[in-house]
Parts: structure tokens; C-alpha cells; sequence
């Protein structure tokens, strides 16, 4: 007789939104993210997608890629978005860029409309996806700024608990067209932005498509490189120092440095990070190593 598959148990972590610890908390929460919450100041807010062909990609789509002339977006473009609409001069750290509206996200009409976002601190942010609460609260917060609510959406009714004190908006000292600022090119800080969002994805994919090249073309700097930082660390089994790697190139110093150093650093134009460094001893990244271990042996 075939054995009865046991049922596993189950623990959701949202169901402390039960608790009446959490309950006795929820308006003390609210209160919590209206004065941190950060908004884009309602004159400064146009009523259209910043970036009217960008969306969320749903989980079998490809972030950074086009579908239908649609660019599949993570979060990046609504946090470029609001971020400068609300201050160019300002660098937010730990404040996570929030939808209102759940769902929107996905939508091109709403994943870059400013009426439709607020940074919250990280510590908070996670409140605006699964307090009910707080999603109503901010759904009348967007409609008492900026009159915004999604097409074929109720228009928000005040909640029966409602803070009273909001965080004030940013300004900056220089006052500056925001339509003619939002609408130019920022190609290289959306790039940028998401280069840091997803850096070691980027880098992990860069080495798997150069490295093969490299290898198989011993004449260029950065296949010297490898192979001579290879030879000295017997297939990376132990590590080599930078003086040592670098002696090799004694013909070729200024070379050496300039390559070696974007191939050890990350960034949004190096040549592919294989090396960590750490006090003058160099090893393979980590991440890459058993990939370029393998390339390398063959």
C-alpha cells in the first residue's frame, strides 16, 4: 500500500497582521508612514506616466528587455522618476519607491505616474504591499494631492482612522521646469540606476560572454591577463599578488593597469569583473571563479 505523502505545515508570516499585538499598533503605523513618507509636491506633478512605454514585467518576462515596444522594467524607472521630481539635489538612502495602487505596477499607464508613487522608508515599505490599512491610507493620501485614482477604480474614501500630522515635501533651492527636466534624456542615470540595482547579475553575465573570447584570443591585454594570473595561481588554487602579476607586463605597465583595474572593479563600462583584490592579493571573483576555472581547463 503506497504510503500517505505527509502534509507539510505551513507558516505565513503575514498572518502576524492578525495579531491583536499588531492591531493594537496599526494606527501607530499609519502615523509612522505619513511622517516619514516622502511625496512629490502636487505642482510639480503632471498627470501622465513619466515614462509612458514602461512597466513591471510579470515573472516569465525578461526585465531590461522590449516586448511590443514595451520595456520590461524591475523598479527602476518609477524610482528615477519620483526621486528627481522631488529633488535632483537630494541622495535618498534606505527610502524604497512604493505603488499605490496594487497591480499597477504592470500597467503602463500607472507604473511611472507620479501621482501613483511615494518613497517610505525601507524599514516601513514593506506595509504599503500587505497592511490594508496602510493602503488605504494611501490611496486617500494620492487622491487629497493630486485628485489621482486608476480607471475603472473607485474613487478612495477617507479611512475611518486618518493621520493628521504628514511629512512636508523637498524643495529644491534652484527652481527648475519639471516636464522640460523629467522629459530630457537621462538614459545614462536610468542606466546607471540599474546597473547598481543589479550589478552582480550584469557582471556574472559579462564574464560568461567575454571570457570564451578572451581565452580563445591570447593576443589581447585582458587574455593576457587571465592567463598569466592562471599560470602564477595554478588554476586559481592559490592566490597572487598584484606586483607579482603585474612584473609580467613590464613591457606593457600602463596597459596593465588600466585593464587590470576593470577587471577587478565593478562598473557600468569596465571590461567584466573576474579579480577580487584584497591587500595587494589577487584571487578570481568568486561568483565567476568555477566558471572561468572550467573555461580555462579546456
Amino acid at each position: 500500500m503506497k504510503a500517505k505523502k505527509k502534509t507539510k505545515k505551513r507558516l505565513n508570516g503575514d498572518d502576524l497582521l492578525e495579531l491583536e499585538s499588531f492591531k493594537k499598533m496599526e494606527n501607530t503605523l499609519m502615523d509612522l508612514i505619513a511622517e516619514s513618507a516622502i511625496w512629490a509636491d502636487p505642482s510639480r506633478v503632471p498627470q501622465y506616466p513619466i515614462y509612458p512605454n514602461v512597466r513591471r514585467g510579470y515573472h516569465d518576462e525578461k526585465k531590461k528587455t522590449e516586448i511590443a515596444g514595451i520595456y520590461i522594467d524591475d523598479n527602476t524607472y518609477a524610482n528615477h522618476a519620483i526621486k528627481r521630481a522631488i529633488s535632483k539635489n537630494i541622495e535618498f538612502e534606505n527610502y524604497i519607491t512604493c505603488h499605490i495602487w496594487p497591480g499597477t505596477p504592470y500597467d503602463v499607464r500607472y507604473h511611472t505616474q507620479l501621482a501613483n508613487l511615494v518613497l517610505i522608508p525601507r524599514a516601513l515599505a514593506g506595509l504599503s504591499d500587505h497592511f490594508v490599512g496602510v493602503i488605504d491610507v494611501l490611496k486617500y493620501r494620492s487622491w487629497e494631492l493630486y485628485g489621482f485614482y486608476p480607471a475603472g477604480e473607485n474613487q478612495p474614501q477617507k479611512p475611518s482612522y486618518y493621520p493628521e500630522k504628514w511629512r512636508p515635501f523637498e524643495y529644491d533651492d534652484e527652481i527648475i521646469d519639471l516636464e522640460d527636466y523629467l522629459l530630457e534624456d537621462h538614459s545614462d542615470d536610468l542606466a546607471l540606476e540599474t546597473y547598481n540595482a543589479n550589478r552582480e547579475e550584469i557582471e556574472i553575465g559579462k564574464v560568461h560572454k567575454k571570457v570564451p573570447k578572451w581565452l580563445s584570443n591570447p593576443d589581447q591585454i585582458c587574455s593576457t591577463i587571465l592567463n598569466d594570473y592562471m599560470h602564477l595561481s595554478d588554476n586559481d588554487s592559490k592566490a597572487v599578488l598584484r606586483e607579482d602579476l603585474k612584473s609580467l607586463s613590464e613591457d606593457r605597465v600602463e596597459r596593465f593597469e588600466v585593464n587590470y583595474n576593470q577587471m577587478k572593479n565593478f562598473g557600468i563600462r569596465n571590461h567584466a569583473k573576474v579579480f577580487d583584490e584584497k591587500n595587494g592579493c589577487i584571487r578570481l571573483w568568486d561568483p565567476v571563479a568555477l566558471f572561468i576555472r572550467e573555461e580555462y581547463s579546456k
